[in-house]
């Protein structure tokens, strides 16, 4: 098993906590399935393992399987931490951060040239909100 980070491993036990309160309700295939809320009637989702996707779209938008996801996992008796993206392992955290940053020399040791210093572009003032005009009464 991969080593996840650690905010990632509450979440991921928060998820599971999440997922008692679905059901697996039905599956037309190995690892598509319809999971239900337990206290809701009208709520269901379908949820796909083959291809990491869940009608709720938190799963496709996050890389982290939703609780609808978890339920479904569970009846398959599958290790959710398995379905979460490579993006949040230990180890391609470790691959991004390993490579040397280089240190840069102060702006007293710069290359001097004719070219004329970059400077941010000038401010402009955004006219404020406009005042109310005052009601005569007569």
């Amino acid at each position: 098993m991969t080593t996840l980070i650690h905010y990632f491993k509450n979440l991921l036990c928060y998820l599971l906590d999440m997922s008692n309160q679905f059901h697996h309700h039905s599956s037309s295939a190995d690892h598509l399935f319809e999971v239900r809320h337990t206290s809701t009637i009208g709520e269901k989702f379908a949820v796909n393992l083959d291809i990491h996707e869940c009608s709720c779209r938190k799963w496709m938008l996050t890389g982290i399987p939703c609780c609808h996801a978890i339920s479904a996992m569970k009846f398959v008796n599958v290790d959710p931490v398995n379905f979460i993206s490579f993006w949040y392992k230990k180890e391609t955290y470790e691959k991004v951060y390993n490579s040397i940053i280089y240190p840069v020399n102060g702006e007293q040791v710069w290359e001097k040239t004719e070219m004329p210093d970059v400077v941010p572009p000038p401010t402009k003032k955004m006219p404020g909100r406009p005042k109310k005009k005052r009601r005569l009464e007569a």
